[in-house]
């Protein structure tokens, strides 16, 4: 029976390490690291986990990094010990806000179509 118990507490400990892997691999194979400038990351990391805004140039940036990048790497910085405090719910929620504001500023910068 203990031998049971070993081989399940590796293959638990395996499991979750491929899932973290998987997580890492996702936002580097999506290069979501470098696809905007120091400047808008760190405007838009104020305005998700301390309080400010998010301008509207670094919001046509967030746009073009994608929402999956812009998920992963939230959900990344709360796996940070450092972040281990915050309310998990209250940044998915701020996350989420800022991602539907830049939506809105993305779409009244977009160019119109060109009539025919």
């Amino acid at each position: 029976m203990a031998s049971f118990n070993v081989v399940f507490g590796v293959l638990v400990i395996m499991a979750i390490g491929a899932v973290m892997a998987r997580d890492v691999d996702a936002i580097k194979g999506n290069n979501c690291e470098t696809k905007m400038t120091l400047h808008c990351v760190n405007e838009v990391f104020a305005s998700i986990f301390k309080t400010g805004i998010v301008t509207d140039n670094c919001c046509i940036e967030l746009i073009r990094l994608g929402q999956f990048c812009h998920d992963a790497l939230i959900k990344k910085t709360l796996q940070n010990h450092l972040f281990k405090n915050n309310d998990t719910l209250v940044i998915l929620s701020r996350g989420a806000q800022v991602w539907n504001k830049c939506i809105l500023v993305n779409k009244d910068v977009s160019p119109s179509p060109t009539p025919y």
